[in-house]
């Protein structure tokens, strides 16, 4: 037994067993038809047709049914290839040409070859599989591709490995066992499917996958899978999949499609996840800090860093949920943050945090005691108002300058000091450092004064002075008779002198120093002698200096020169008199002058004479000859005599020379590179010497040195060199023992002849001339030069070298630091490839000759260019623009520029790292990055970021209160597709969605009176992106109108108080508004009493008033009149005035009197209904126009008549004008009317109140229903006499069983229902079930009140949609997964419902077909000519599917009432097998055999050709290859009346829960058993596809 498991497909349920009937092919163009003959020309079936195009691809592979009829439709033009192979081995091909028209009665003879394979072909990756069935005495096959032979097998298999991508024709030849061979069979063709891609990688970023693998070569086109679902194809090898779901994991498959579009093998699935969604950082707080502010937010789950941004700038990022971040103090400063996860993926900005950061306290302050006072100062601090000044933390003062002093202070203290700065509205930052000052302690000295006698008791009346160092007085003290002084003003740790003055007791003096503690005791000695001082004389060249002792008591000192004053002198102990004549005697003494400014007593005097002046020694160092001579080492010295002087005395190094009376001196005992010191005096008449001149140092000349000379050849030349000697001037160089040339250099090119051999020396000259010894002598010849020019270029990691030849070389060499890697006899250029980027090589080249001995290497340095390397691009948006920025590149040894790319075009160029693209906002834009050097060279582009500019909210929003509404305003913002009204608590701030309009203006309408309500407004892009919302902005609702009537009468025109027939009267009344605002649209009107209005009395409509201010009255006249054949009676009335907003007058009675006349008989004989789409139904919530058709079906005649249309509470709108009034009506007159109606509701009734001349009241009531079929206004009729006694028209329908009485059921998930219905077709030979119209109502109805599901949230909303059928384009817009209806209703069904999540149910009743081998959907313009004017459920499937990943889609549910074997085209019927087949475990029935006693094997039929997706269930009516019935008794199908029936609850098990399964068993069963007694031949068995079940469809009441 055959198995294709399943009838379910997923489920536990029976499988149906069919066998295959007959086969149809479709394609695109004519017909190509037949039947297959032997050669006796006898039918021949079934035979197998395969038909290949001129590219050989082969277009059509079936079989035909046991008739051997063929046909295949819609062939293209073109010519084909057509093989034949039926049972018994016929077989047989042949050309066909399609041109123009249908081929028919084709009759193709087959051939019975018994030894001729029939050949089938499997295309397979990296090869072909044929097969073939063993032909009468073969042993072997030969296999022959393209005619070559590939292979020989005894098997009927062979795998022919080919490449793929080109189509090969096969032919197999039998080899029998006498080595002959058969028949060749018939040409196939085939081709290797392409393999799978390898190196399948996946990067994910955000919610962003990108796929790439290795190319294939051949390949067409790449088809990506995700998850096992097709999501693309790319053309490139790779792809990346937006919009995914963050932080979820996915398996990506990729195969490639030839280029006859035939997919090999998928990829081995790779996995991986999208990000954690990079959430906004909240409870961002900003506290404020010196120039800083101190940010805290909590975490964000997959954050490794934190950008920080300034007033929308990046200004820091921090890997912790803190951060400081430096701000202008005294600024406003509003801070963001945005997570960045690992992959550099950066979320959306935080709220953001607003504060102000302080000044920083000044950098430097420094401190210093002034005795009494601290000095305090500090650094400014830019921008800072003023400075706060703290004492031991205490607020000292403040001050806008940066220094103070402090006063109030305390001895022997330490105080502390620190400064805050302020900003200008006196916020102040933090401390400074503290620093520290110390007040020093004061202490006391005291003691006394002791006279000559050393008696103090006698001192008094003395003076005694302190003063500080540096001279001033401190304090001073008046001595008692007791000699005793005291001290203790401000005397701190210091040095101090005393100076003492006794009257009479002498003066005295002491110099002293207070170090920790008091000074005690100090004893001052009197003298009466004065202040005498000790001096001393110091000998100079023509000067004298007189040297004293230190006498504190002194205020200045006198120097006396030969008993005469020469000078006063302050605070110093020496003096130098400057002009003394030498060998001339002089006196000197010094006195002390004290604060009295007396002088005191002559010091010792010391007589002195001056020494003569030394001469000035000029010395000279020998030079100009050879240092073997002395030349740079001799010294000669040499002065003028001095007058009066008779000899010398010259020193070296402070020993003596010489006592000469010569003027010259010759030293010779020195040494090279030394210093001596020399000095010299004068010795006068008397043989004194006198004072030493200065020290004179002279240095001897560096010794050359004989050179160290190294000989090196070169190019026709010899190269000298040596150690350059610091002293030399000058190098003598000697060629072959002659003086040749002088050199300032160390180095010497001997231009010689190469070959020759040359011997050289060198010696060394000074600057002084002087030669040294020579040099070593050494020998060597010239050298051939290397080749000239040589130079590179670098391109990239390439280096190109090239140079010219040397005239005479025989080759050059080339190396490469150091090694050789190049030889050339000629060669004048070389490229060395393939070399490492950012790396220096040397290069170096060289001639050689005839005997390979190489010349001097030429050398160039080469620096390959740095590799270009790819950035790494960060972007984020905010509501003006783009911000891009990229890691910096790592070049750093050449120029380079940043390119800018936005959806693949060249933006800009920049040397910054970063990016402002002011976009429009609502659009999506993707950017890359890539680095071009100054060489060109442009790297690989940066990962792609996408963004776009959130819409900003609307501008110039107005909201503005008015009775019960508040009104909006605001600008049209480009790229806002919509906009999202909230309402906002003002106290709490909460918002809650509203609304979303696409217009600049809103109304908010039926609001309480005298309310304020608040509001935001955002703007929406295409994609459904929501902006920022606007401020907070707030309106009051007016205060309520009040209406009270003032006055009220009745007035007619004869004046007896009665209104007669043909007479004009009026009820007249007076209101005013005394309520809050003005009232508005006041509608006055007349309120019948006691019955209904009649036509005889007409009353004139008032006129509408726009508006009565608070405080206004107004006069209201309701003009009345009667007509000829008015009633006699009472009129009663309610006086009424509508008000706008629904204040309406309080109704007031009024009543008048009238006549009566006898009424003719007015009725309403037709009506009809008339939309404004020219059709004749009713939609629901839609406004049509009734048209109402009165006759006066009576012989009496009537002045005037009326007719009142009255509505009941289902209506929502009323029609103004529903009281016509006219004229004379003769007998059978007809009069048409017209009226506007609106339902909300699928049944309703209108009246129509018929008055005529005598106010005799007929009311008539009309039934009508929404979406049912009416006549229209022209085809109402005209009642011919004799006229009936009873005309009824507009009765109601009974509600038929299975819609009465419906109960709402519960489900877990919101719902949206789409039901179709397709009856009638464009072309008149597919004919429709006549049920289809039925059941789409009461499906509709189900949906509607089962689920609850609002005429919003069904596709179509109106009935009247598809009223004329749906055609291939209605199905393509209903299911496109991104624009579709279907799409839109989803997403405008979760904005409005607030659901999360929503369950989807289908119904569709209608007629399907197989083409092209799919099955379809027929819709209304369907054509077999137009490949696209069918509808596959493929197609269906696959946009479902697109659907069912939206996050918002939970379960689909199809119920498909679909009969895929309509009568206008070729039917697939099969019929069952007794057999059913439980499941592949179960137990199964004994089989039927053949006469050959060979059991029979059923197919196990799975009717894969509508098997949905996994995720879809799917209820279908019948397998594919059967018949669906109408029910005989019922205006439904068979299937969709049970479906109903199990749907209100008969299929419950009783739990009240209808899952799947029982929904299923209860159709299955009925629907089997209903359609097996009516139609034993054809049955009916319905077909159950799902994953699940057991899952729960809705819950009964």
């Amino acid at each position: 037994m055959k198995f294709i498991l399943n009838p379910f497909h997923w489920g536990r349920f029976p499988v149906i067993v069919a066998i295959l009937m007959s086969t149809c092919v479709y394609g695109q163009g004519f017909s190509i038809s037949g039947r297959t003959y032997n050669e006796a020309g006898k039918k021949i079936g079934s035979v197998r047709i395969v038909l290949y195009n001129i590219d050989k691809k082969k277009v059509v592979d079936f079989k035909t049914p046991g008739s051997g009829k063929f046909k295949l439709k819609n062939i293209p033009d073109g010519n084909y290839t057509m093989n034949y192979y039926g049972e018994g081995g016929y077989g047989g091909t042949e050309n066909i040409s399609v041109n123009g028209e249908n081929l028919n009665d084709l009759s193709p003879t087959l051939q019975s070859l018994d030894d001729q394979p029939q050949i089938k072909l499997k295309p397979i990756v990296g090869g072909v599989e044929i097969n073939w069935r063993k032909t009468v005495g073969a042993v072997e096959f030969i296999i022959y591709r393209n005619n070559e032979e590939v292979g020989t097998v005894a098997e009927t298999i062979y795998t022919d490995k080919i490449e793929a991508g080109i189509t090969h024709a096969y032919n197999v030849v039998a080899v029998k066992s006498d080595q002959s061979k058969g028949a060749r069979s018939v040409t196939e063709y085939s081709k290797a499917l392409l393999p799978a891609p390898k190196n399948v990688t996946t990067t994910a970023r955000k919610n962003i996958v990108k796929l790439d693998w290795d190319s294939i070569e051949g390949v067409s086109v790449y088809n990506v899978y995700r998850d096992g679902e097709m999501v693309n194809s790319s053309s490139e090898n790779s792809y990346t999949d937006f919009k995914l779901k963050y932080g979820t994991e996915f398996s990506y498959t990729v195969a490639a499609l030839d280029h006859q579009e035939e997919e090999g093998d998928r990829s081995i699935a790779t996995f991986t996840t999208t990000h954690i969604e990079m959430l906004q950082p909240e409870k961002l707080k900003a506290e404020s800090g010196p120039g800083s502010m101190e940010l805290t937010w909590r975490p964000v789950t997959g954050a490794v860093k934190y950008l920080i941004y300034l007033n929308g700038a990046l200004v820091d990022s921090a890997e912790i949920t803190s951060a400081s971040v430096s701000a202008e103090p005294g600024a406003d400063n509003c801070f963001t943050v945005s997570a960045k996860d690992q992959y550099g993926t950066v979320g959306t900005q935080s709220k953001a945090a607003c504060d102000k950061s302080v000044y920083p306290p000044p950098e430097t302050v420094t401190g210093e005691n002034e005795i009494s006072k601290n000095l305090i100062e500090w650094s400014a601090v830019d921008g800072a108002s003023s400075y706060n000044i703290y004492r031991n933390d205490d607020l000292l003062s403040n001050t806008s300058k940066t220094a103070i002093k402090d006063g109030v202070l305390k001895w022997d203290r330490v105080y502390s000091y620190h400064i805050t700065s302020l900003t200008s509205d006196g916020v102040e930052g933090p401390a400074s450092q503290k620093i520290e000052i110390t007040v020093p302690p004061v202490f006391i000295i005291d003691g006394k004064l002791v006279n000559e006698q050393g008696n103090s008791n006698d001192v008094d009346q003395a003076k005694i002075f302190l003063y500080a160092k540096g001279g001033k007085l401190q304090e001073e003290f008046t001595v008692s008779n007791n000699g005793k002084f005291r001290f203790e003003k401000e005397i701190i740790k210091g040095e101090y002198t005393l100076k003492a003055y006794g009257n009479g007791s002498g003066n005295g003096g002491e110099r002293i120093q207070v170090v920790n503690s008091d000074l005690n005791d100090v004893k001052i000695s009197l003298s009466t002698d004065g202040l005498r001082p000790t001096i001393t004389v110091e000998r100079g060249v023509g000067q004298l200096t007189v040297h004293w002792n230190d006498l504190p008591a002194a205020k200045h000192y006198v120097v006396y020169k030969n008993n005469r004053l020469l000078a006063t002198i302050v605070d110093e102990l020496s003096y130098t008199d400057p002009q003394v004549a030498p060998g001339i005697p002089t006196n000197y003494d010094v006195r002390t002058v004290d604060v009295y400014d007396l002088e005191g007593p002559k010091s010792n005097e010391i007589t002195e004479t001056s020494s003569f002046n030394h001469p000035n020694v000029t010395p000279l160092v020998y030079s100009g000859a050879y240092t073997e001579d002395g030349s740079g080492r001799i010294i000669k010295f040499s002065w003028q005599g001095i007058a009066g002087v008779d000899s010398y005395a010259f020193f070296k190094n402070g020993t003596l020379l010489s006592k000469q009376s010569e003027t010259t001196y010759i030293d010779s005992n020195t040494t090279f590179n030394t210093n001596y010191n020399y000095e010299i005096n004068s010795i006068d008449k008397d043989k004194v010497e006198g004072v030493n001149s200065p020290k004179i140092l002279v240095t001897t000349h560096k010794e050359l040195l004989a050179p160290t000379v190294t000989i090196e050849p070169l190019i026709n030349s010899i190269s000298l060199a040596w150690a350059s000697q610091e002293t030399a001037t000058n190098y003598k160089i000697f060629r072959n023992g002659s003086n040749i040339a002088d050199t300032p250099d160390s180095i010497f090119v001997d231009n010689v002849k190469p070959g020759v051999e040359y011997c050289y020396t060198v010696s060394v000259e000074d600057s002084f001339q002087t030669v040294g010894p020579k040099a070593e002598t050494k020998c060597d010849r010239g050298l051939f030069a290397p080749p000239g020019n040589f130079s590179g270029k670098v391109i990239r990691n390439e280096v190109s070298l090239s140079w010219t030849v040397t005239m005479g070389a025989t080759g050059f060499r080339i190396y490469r630091d150091g090694k050789l890697f190049h030889s050339t006899p000629d060669g004048t250029d070389y490229i060395d490839d393939s070399l490492a980027f950012d790396t220096e090589y040397l290069y170096e080249i060289a001639s050689i000759d005839q005997d390979d001995y190489e010349g001097p290497r030429q050398k160039i340095q080469m620096l390959t260019h740095e590799k270009v390397l790819e950035t790494e691009l960060l972007g984020e948006s905010d509501l003006q623009k783009i911000s891009l920025a990229w890691e910096r590149s790592i070049l750093s040894k050449t120029d380079f520029r940043y390119r800018i790319y936005r959806d693949g075009e060249l933006l800009d160029e920049t040397t910054e790292i970063k990016y402002q693209d002011f976009v429009p906002a609502g659009q999506f834009f993707c950017y890359t990055i890539t680095i071009i050097d100054q060489y060109g060279t442009e790297s690989l582009k940066s990962n792609e970021e996408c963004h776009k500019v959130l819409v900003n909210f609307p501008k110039n929003l107005v909201i503005n209160g008015d009775v019960k509404r508040m009104m909006f305003e605001w600008k049209k913002m480009i790229g806002a597709e919509f906009y999202n009204i909230y309402a906002v608590d003002k106290t709490t701030q909460e918002e809650k969605f509203h609304t979303k309009t696409k217009q600049y203006f809103y109304e908010h309408k039926d609001l309480p009176f005298d309310t304020e309500f608040c509001y935001k407004v955002s703007s929406v892009d295409a994609d459904g992106d929501e902006g920022p919302l606007s401020e907070i902005q707030c309106g009051w609702v007016l205060p309520p109108p009040h209406i009270t009537l003032v006055e009220k009468r009745f007035m007619e025109g004869s004046g007896n108080g009665i209104l007669d027939g043909r007479e004009h009267g009026w009820i007249i009344v007076k209101i005013v508004n005394d309520g809050r605002s003005p009232a508005r649209e006041l509608k006055p009107w007349l309120e019948y009493l006691d019955g209904e209005a009649t036509p005889s009395l007409k009353i004139d409509q008032v006129t509408m008033i726009p508006k009565l201010d608070v405080g206004d009255t107004l006069t209201i006249q309701y003009p009345l009149y009667a007509k000829l054949k008015i009633e006699s009676g009472e009129r009663k009335f309610n006086i009424r005035v509508d008000e706008f907003t629904g204040v309406d007058l309080e109704p007031e009675p009024i009543s008048f009197r009238t006549l009566k006349i006898i009424p003719p008989n007015l009725v309403i004989t037709d009506f009809a209904i008339d939309n404004e789409w020219g059709q004749h139904y009713i939609p629901i919530n839609e406004v049509v126009t009734i048209s109402v058709r009165i006759q006066n079906l009576s012989e009496g005649k009537s002045d005037t008549a009326s007719i009142r249309f009255r509505r009941d509470s289902t209506f929502v709108s009323n029609d103004e004008d529903e009281l016509h009034e006219f004229g004379f009506v003769n007998a059978g007159e007809v009069l048409d009317f017209k009226f506007e109606i609106l339902s909300r509701v699928n049944k309703f009734s209108v009246h129509f109140d018929l008055y005529d001349y005598f106010e005799t009241k007929n009311t008539q009531q009309i039934h009508l229903e929404t979406m049912k079929a009416y006549k229209g206004a022209d085809e109402m009729i005209v009642i011919e006499t004799p006229y009936p006694d009873e005309l009824i028209i507009g009765e109601a329908e009974i509600v038929p069983e299975l819609i009465a009485d419906l109960q709402a059921a519960s489900t877990d998930r919101g719902t949206i229902g789409i039901v179709l219905g397709n009856q009638i077709f464009w072309d008149p030979e597919i004919e429709g079930k006549p049920s289809t119209t039925e059941n789409v109502k009461m499906v509709r109805e189900y949906f509607h009140d089962l689920f609850g599901m609002a005429d919003h949230t069904i596709i179509p909303s109106q009935y009247w949609f598809f009223n004329e059928g749906i055609s291939s384009r209605d199905f393509q817009a209903l299911f496109d997964p991104d624009l579709g209806i279907l799409r839109k209703k989803i997403e405008s069904s979760i904005s409005y419902s607030g659901e999360s999540e929503l369950d989807l149910f289908l119904y569709f009743s209608g007629e399907g077909t197989t083409y092209k081998g799919e099955k379809v959907i027929i819709p209304f313009d369907a054509d077999t000519t137009k490949e696209f004017s069918f509808y596959s459920l493929k197609n269906m499937y696959e946009n479902l599917k697109q659907i069912q990943r939206m996050s918002e889609i939970g379960e689909i549910t199809l119920f498909m009432d679909v009969d895929f074997n309509n009568s206008a085209f070729p039917q697939y019927l099969k019929k069952p097998v007794a057999e059913i087949v439980e499941d592949s475990k179960a137990k199964k029935k004994k089989r039927k055999k053949k006469k050959n006693d060979i059991p029979e094997e059923p197919i196990v039929f799975v009717d894969e050709e509508i098997m949905p997706p996994k995720t879809i269930t799917a209820f279908y009516a019948s397998t594919s290859h059967q018949i669906t019935h109408d029910h005989p008794d019922i205006d439904n199908t068979v299937f969709t009346y049970y479906l109903l029936k199990g749907m209100r609850g008969e299929a419950d098990n009783g739990d009240k829960e209808l899952t799947v399964a029982e929904l299923y068993n209860y159709i299955s069963k009925n629907v089997t058993d209903t359609t097996g007694k009516l139609y034993k031949d054809l049955p009916q068995v319905p077909q159950l596809f799902s994953s699940n079940p057991d899952r729960i469809l809705y819950r009964l009441p």
